[in-house]
């Protein structure tokens, strides 16, 4: 039941949200910046897709540690966002954790720890980029806002991560502690399950590879910016300088948002005010801008996402089964495992 709200609750976003990107849109001028674009820039976008997932792949596979190669890393990252654009529930992140665990290089359970870290390192970066650019935007206070919060969360929840990476003994206490108050649950059983939690962390113990982390972070934000850049560049005529940066911040801070599958109507809505209110881009303009981004990386992301599905001999709706089961109901490992 719980679920089932937390779908209609995020449709009903989405179809507001939609409703306000649509407000007083002409038709007719966006058939005009559509027939006025310059579809050459495409070319560099998808290049700069491709390496913002590949910077990622890399990313993901220093915590995920040498066991698992680089290629997987990359196929099952766009399994991930295949999942999370066309399912509800935001299941990508937990279905990258079942597939790249199934083959037992490393437990789920030290998956979707990696998958939290990555996380809470996006959140950085993000909040880190707004605070270079909104300084220079006209009207980002509440961007600005939004960002000091999520950015106070995001260093709570790194020096927990950093907590239970380097002192892993508190953490496996305090969910013994946590699991004993738990009527009728075999806490000890579940303690030895979660266990693999604290193995997904390990690499935050190692100054080298927290500071490569870092540069994979940088590495993967900035080819994103360039993404914006691109697709900005392909229909609008002169795009302003920091559009691209900011766009960037304020999308990433707002996909927290709940919403329907890829965020649609969403995305559309805080990219088509992110462009028009501090930046002064025509409201026809903005929006063409904004379905057409989100159209070309839906696109790309769901072919690469069913390569790798092919890549792994998996379908996504068995994936997707396995995601939500894991995140419905977690359940120990048997005893014979």
């Amino acid at each position: 039941m719980k679920r089932k709200w937390q779908t209609v609750i995020g449709l009903v976003i989405s179809v507001a949200a939609l409703v306000l990107a649509l407000i007083g849109i002409d038709l007719r001028e966006v058939a005009r910046t559509l027939a006025q674009a310059d579809y050459l820039y495409l070319i560099p976008a998808a290049g700069a897709v491709v390496a913002y997932l590949l910077a990622r792949a890399v990313r993901w596979r220093i915590l995920l540690g040498p066991q698992v190669s680089l290629a997987r890393s990359f196929w099952v990252t766009n399994i991930g966002y295949l999942v999370s654009n066309v399912l509800p529930l935001r299941l990508g992140d937990p279905a990258r954790a079942v597939v790249v665990g199934r083959t037992g290089e490393v437990s789920i359970a030290a998956a979707l720890s990696t998958v939290v870290v990555e996380r809470v390192l996006d959140m950085l970066a993000v909040v880190a980029m707004l605070g270079m650019v909104a300084p220079f935007v006209a009207g980002s206070g509440e961007a600005v806002s939004a960002g000091i919060l999520a950015g106070g969360l995001a260093l709570a929840a790194s020096a927990v991560l950093l907590l239970m990476a380097f002192r892993p003994d508190w953490g496996r206490r305090a969910i013994r502690w946590g699991l004993a108050r738990v009527p009728r649950l075999d806490a000890e059983r579940w303690a030895r399950a979660l266990d693999g939690l604290f193995d997904g962390l390990a690499p935050l113990r190692s100054g080298r590879r927290g500071l490569a982390l870092i540069l994979w972070s940088a590495i993967a934000w900035a080819f994103v910016v360039l993404i914006y850049w691109a697709l900005l560049r392909a229909f609008i005529p002169q795009p302003p300088f920091l559009a691209a940066p900011f766009l960037v911040c304020i999308l990433g801070l707002g996909m927290a948002i709940p919403s329907s599958p890829s965020a649609v109507g969403v995305f559309h809505a805080i990219a088509r005010y992110g462009l028009t209110i501090p930046f002064q881009v025509p409201t026809d303009q903005a929006v063409t801008a904004a379905f057409a981004i989100h159209a070309f990386q839906y696109i790309l992301v769901a072919v690469l996402g069913l390569i790798g599905l092919a890549q792994e001999s998996l379908t996504l709706g068995g994936v997707a089964r396995s995601a939500e089961a894991l995140t419905a109901n977690p359940q120990p490992p048997s005893e014979e495992h």
